[in-house]
């Protein structure tokens, strides 16, 4: 869940400072800080789950990166919305030549967001938004609540998977496939 803080707007070289003087948390969303709260362990385990799942199939393919959480992706400089998903994949096309040791100045082709006992629903549907706004061309929305995943891309409806379903990477990440129930899984 993101608290919102104070007032002030922030760029995205202000906010990159800040984050370098701060222990907590942090998005820039529009200008304005929100802190994130620290994810519970399920919520934990799914991303976790998750990311090798996706991170071996990446890497036996040698397609690009997957990141963890907390990495910083700039989605739009006016107004400043600097978002860090729970899991991310970047092809080797579109990182390119860029400049690695601030956020990141590009989009990810996926992105996966594990809700929190403490995410509503505005809250989640505005990150959707953001990183379809951005260029994302494939957004996983786990929910261990409900045990579905939400599956979002531009320009078409939204597909819910449920347990006995399988979650693909479609044109995104071709040949990765697992079922819905794997990320549940105790």
């Amino acid at each position: 869940m993101s608290v919102a803080t104070e007032k002030r707007t922030y760029t995205v070289d202000q906010f990159w400072q800040l984050c370098h003087q701060t222990d907590k948390r942090l998005e820039l969303v529009k200008g304005a800080l929100r802190e994130l709260a620290p994810a519970n362990f399920e919520h934990g385990l799914v991303a976790g789950k998750l990311q090798v799942l996706v991170g071996q199939f990446v890497m036996s393919q040698r397609l690009g990166y997957v990141v963890a959480a907390e990495t910083g992706f700039v989605l739009s400089e006016q107004p400043a919305t600097v978002r860090a998903p729970d899991m991310a994949y970047v092809s080797r096309e579109r990182v390119g030549e860029s400049y690695l040791e601030r956020f990141a100045d590009f989009s990810p082709d996926l992105v996966a967001e594990v809700v929190s006992p403490s995410d509503t629903f505005s809250s989640v549907a505005e990150k959707v938004e953001d990183w379809l706004k951005a260029g994302v061309r494939l957004v996983w929305v786990i929910d261990p609540a409900t045990q579905t995943v939400r599956v979002y891309r531009t320009g078409q409806p939204t597909q819910v998977l449920r347990e006995q379903d399988t979650l693909s990477g479609e044109d995104v990440l071709p040949g990765f496939a697992c079922k819905v129930s794997e990320l549940f899984a105790r």
